[in-house]
C-alpha cells in the first residue's frame, strides 16, 4: 500500500507532494460497508487525516460505485463509503479537489 501511495504521489506537482506528505499518516486498515447495497463489506486503508472535521483520505480496491474511484474521502469513525463525490479516481485527483499544495 505504500508502495501504491508513493507511485501516485510521484503523478503530483513538487508543491502537491510536499503538502500531501505533511497530511500522511501510519496505514490505518479499516472496512467499509456499501450503504448503497446489502452493507456488504470491502477492505480499506487510512493513509492521511486532512486535519478538519475529521476528514481522513483512504484506498479501497474495490473503489467506489459503477466507477470504481479507488481514492475517497471517509470519517474515521464511520464505516460507510459515503457519497460518490468524496471519492476519486486517482490521489492526484483527490488532492488537487482539496487544494492541497495550491497557493490559494
Amino acid at each position: 500500500m505504500d508502495a501504491l501511495i508513493l507511485s501516485e504521489l510521484e503523478q503530483c506537482e513538487p508543491a502537491m507532494q510536499k503538502a500531501a506528505a505533511a497530511l500522511l499518516i501510519d496505514l490505518v486498515p479499516k472496512t467499509l460497508k456499501w450503504e448503497y447495497g446489502a452493507l456488504e463489506q470491502f477492505p480499506a486503508w487510512v493513509f492521511a487525516h486532512f486535519g478538519e472535521r475529521n476528514v481522513f483520505a483512504a484506498y479501497c480496491l474495490g473503489g467506489h460505485g459503477a466507477l470504481c474511484s479507488p481514492w475517497g474521502l471517509v470519517f474515521m469513525h464511520d464505516e460507510h463509503f459515503g457519497q460518490d463525490n468524496g471519492w476519486y479516481s486517482s490521489l492526484k485527483e483527490l488532492l488537487s479537489d482539496w487544494g492541497v499544495g495550491s497557493e490559494a
